[in-house]
């Protein structure tokens, strides 16, 4: 019985370690990067700023009965290596404040406030629970607060999924580690720039990621920084030259660039010649190198370690399929209106430009984001993720301005259906969601988005969604058909329409320097009584 109570409380033990290492909501999907969750983290830090402004003063450590002199003093380095973090959290929270939402669009800040909340407030906030208040003045709501937060503290998983995508923009977007370090991301800048010993806890997560040939540009860079530094300066850091010209080796080596592999590894050498690591990859490089030139194989054609996804490749095009207002068809249906621009005949794909006014676009954005950010928060304290999307029931909405806004929305949709000659039979749930920094892939959230067929009245009813983009982004965000390898960049107002039973369902690519808002109307349309998609005579 014994045995089995410590098993119990030793998975309880490692399970709470898990969730405080990774984060209270730890979010799997691309919910991770959208503006409510992003804005959760700042949030955090704001929180833990001010219990700090309360808590944080040098009697509330001083000794008592249960803590002498010699204990109290234990307390100092860390108390002003905690103060420092709270300096620069309070510069951080003053330069972000103006313009919120172009702080948390810029990955080198995400990566800056991740990493100052997982290493700085985690011992922080266990420090203001060792203050008098505390320990000793019965405050439990206070107690709660500081537990809350630590709880919900983001980890290792978070700061690496920031630093994976880093890497995806630079591939996508070609970016160099120059501007990237500087926070020079899209069009704007971050409150402060990546420093040497940042750039290369980046390089080892990219190394654990098996990305070597995006950490190898980084390692180059690093190396070249290097080349400027003083001996003095060098000595400073937590890692050596050395230690750079070996992962420069081993990124080489499993790029199957060995003969470069080997110069580097002799470099080390000669600047420490009894470097193990070094030593050790000398005899296996050598020989590997010889294996190789025995078979007559080439040994310094570099072969990237992860070869770019199709639909990586279609975001990274720099043509992409703009609206040009060239080629449109005007639909008329009785007073309305449309301009159709048609993208493929079959699978029918079309877009639909100036559909939707920029107020009625920019008032169900704003709605939207700022319900997502009521409902993630309880009583403006206990935060639950977002979900993936925002329904819109114009029958449940209480505000007025937005019931007119869905319900014009709805009239505009319905008009262009009837000037495209589609043969509707009903509209499903209307939706807006919201894609960030890492794109969307709408197929695996078909289900959630109810983008499938459907029956109805012993039926089945085939899905045909309309989507709407209700504001512009500055890079990025394109619409990516990977099947049919189309690209386009959505404006404001303009309308997608397609129909699934065709082609796969679209991704979106990531977007940099904001976030693209969607509104997503699926129609459902009556099957033919003979024909199908496939039909040899079908133009």
């Amino acid at each position: 019985m014994n045995i089995m109570v410590n098993l119990v409380a030793t998975i309880l033990f490692c399970l709470a370690y898990l969730v405080n290492q990774n984060g209270g909501h730890y979010i799997k999907d691309e919910r991770f990067m959208s503006d409510v969750n992003l804005e959760h983290y700042y949030v955090i830090e704001e929180n833990a700023l001010s219990n700090a402004d309360v808590l944080l003063r040098e009697d509330y450590f001083g000794a008592d009965e249960e803590e002498d002199e010699e204990t109290h003093l234990e307390h100092m380095p860390n108390l002003t290596q905690f103060k420092g973090i709270i300096d620069e959290a309070k510069m951080v929270h003053q330069l972000a404040g103006p313009d919120l939402e172009a702080f948390l669009w810029n990955p080198v800040n995400m990566y800056h406030l991740l990493r100052r909340l997982d290493d700085g407030w985690r011992q922080g906030l266990d420090l203001l629970l060792q203050t008098k208040p505390c320990r000793h003045w019965n405050l439990p709501s206070m107690v709660g607060r500081l537990h809350y937060l630590q709880d919900n503290l983001p980890g290792r998983l978070e700061l690496e999924r920031v630093v994976g995508y880093i890497a995806t923009l630079q591939k996508i977007y070609k970016l160099n580690p120059q501007d990237i370090a500087k926070g020079r991301i899209g069009d704007g800048v971050s409150v402060k720039p990546l420093n040497i010993e940042e750039e290369f806890q980046i390089v080892k997560v990219l190394n654990d990621k098996d990305d070597m040939e995006t950490a190898l540009v980084w390692l180059q860079h690093i190396y070249n920084l290097l080349a400027k530094y003083n001996p003095s300066q060098r000595e400073e850091l937590s890692f050596k030259l050395t230690d750079v010209l070996n992962l420069m080796a081993s990124a080489n080596y499993h790029m199957k660039d060995i003969s470069e592999a080997l110069k580097l590894t002799e470099a080390v050498l000669k600047l420490d010649a009894s470097n193990g690591i070094a030593l050790s990859n000398l005899r296996f490089f050598k020989s590997k190198l010889a294996a190789l030139e025995e078979k007559g194989e080439d040994t310094s054609k570099k072969a990237p370690s992860r070869k770019m996804s199709k639909f990586e490749r279609l975001c990274a095009r720099q043509r992409k399929q703009k609206v040009s207002r060239k080629k449109c068809t005007l639909l008329r249906y009785g007073y309305w209106h449309f301009k159709k621009e048609l993208i493929r005949r079959k699978p029918y794909i079309a877009l639909f430009h100036d559909v939707l006014r920029n107020t009625t676009a920019t008032h169900l954005k704003n709605y939207a984001y700022n319900v997502l950010s009521d409902n993630a928060w309880e009583k403006e304290e206990k935060f639950h993720p977002p979900t993936l999307s925002l329904k819109l029931d114009p029958v449940k909405l209480r505000v007025n301005q937005a019931r007119w806004h869905v319900n014009r929305l709805h009239r505009y949709l319905s008009f262009l259906a009837l000037a495209d000659q589609r043969q509707l039979s009903w509209w499903g749930q209307k939706q807006i969601i919201n894609v960030g920094l890492e794109g969307m892939h709408l197929e695996n959230h078909k289900e959630k988005l109810r983008l499938v067929r459907e029956y109805n009245l012993g039926k089945i009813s085939e899905v045909a969604p309309y989507f709407t983009f209700l504001n512009d982004v500055k890079k990025g965000g394109e619409v990516v058909f990977t099947d049919q390898g189309i690209t386009l960049h959505p404006e404001k107002g303009s309308v997608l329409f397609y129909s699934p039973v065709e082609t796969k369902i679209h991704s979106f690519c990531p977007v940099v320097g904001g976030s693209l808002w969607v509104a997503i109307n699926p129609s459902h349309e009556k099957k033919k009584d003979f024909c199908v998609a496939a039909d040899e005579w079908d133009n």
